[in-house]
């Protein structure tokens, strides 16, 4: 059994798939832990969760407890050491990702949003989301603390940005995936396995690691996209079997990804430019921006 475990919209379904027709069964996990796994149960009863929503995730939710049991065992004397695949990727391309893949959940939000600051309705999706990323992009510029900090979760979280309680909440709600890589390697890897991926140089893309409990793979999801030979070889020793990997994209045709990409084209580079994100240990250990 193996865990891919990752902050999602990084990749992983190709892999997952590789692994399946090598006959390896694995596990698809974004959290880890009995912590997260009762904030998960909260976020399905919370008013934001529709219950499309909830049958959407659901599966996740039972790889997540079966793999919280086997990182458990895996502690134990005598047990084999898991297997643990986890990737980067930049991280306002994520964002515009797992926009796409929560749009019609955010759709209704971030009209209302629009309509509360505007004193009128939004004439089209494009308008509510652009309005919404200028908002966001403002308020990361402005902050004097880097993305991933104390200060700046403090900061995001903690203080009413808007006069309305609900409309802040909206723009929590869209900016939160943009925060997630920041810390996640530290709360779902370093905390949960004691495998400090900061401490170790990167390079090319790839790196296999791991302590007397866990074997981990890191795996750039910009380094699958342009070079899946390589990840596949690197892939096939870490598993000791022959991996093969295909192009995945499921994003593409989805509702809202048209919206979504043109405000992708308008918004990356001064999201990714904005010196509170380009100089967070995350861009700078994992190299983001990709140069070239």
């Amino acid at each position: 059994m193996v865990i891919i475990h990752q902050m999602a919209k990084v990749g992983s379904t190709a892999i997952q798939k590789a692994l399946e027709r090598a006959g390896i069964e694995s596990l698809q996990t974004h959290n880890l832990g009995e912590h997260h796994l009762q904030n998960n149960l909260a976020s399905f009863m919370s008013s934001f969760y529709t219950l499309e929503r909830v049958r959407n995730e659901l599966g996740l939710f039972k790889d997540q407890i079966l793999a919280t049991k086997l990182l458990e065992q895996s502690r134990l004397p005598g047990n084999p050491r898991l297997k643990i695949i986890t990737l980067s990727r930049d991280p306002v391309s994520r964002w515009f990702s797992a926009l796409v893949q929560n749009f019609n959940f955010l759709q209704a939000n971030v009209a209302t949003f629009y309509e509360t600051k505007n004193g009128r309705k939004p004439v089209n999706d494009l308008e509510s989301f652009d309005y919404i990323f200028g908002t966001l992009l403002k308020l990361v510029t402005e902050s004097n603390h880097m993305l991933g900090s104390h200060e700046f979760n403090e900061y995001f979280w903690h203080i009413q940005h808007t006069d309305s309680e609900q409309v802040n909440k909206t723009l929590q709600l869209v900016g939160a995936e943009l925060l997630v890589p920041f810390n996640w390697f530290q709360t779902n890897i370093q905390e949960l396995t004691g495998i400090d991926i900061y401490a170790q140089p990167i390079r090319d893309g790839l790196l296999i690691t791991g302590n007397e409990h866990y074997e981990l793979l890191y795996i750039k999801f910009e380094k699958l996209k342009s070079d899946r030979s390589s990840t596949a070889r690197m892939l096939s020793e870490f598993l000791s079997k022959k991996i093969k990997l295909k192009h995945a994209n499921i994003s593409k045709g989805k509702e809202g990804f048209d919206v979504i990409k043109q405000l992708e084209n308008k918004y990356y580079e001064p999201f990714i430019t904005c010196p509170n994100i380009r100089d967070s240990l995350y861009c700078k250990h994992f190299l983001y921006p990709e140069q070239g």
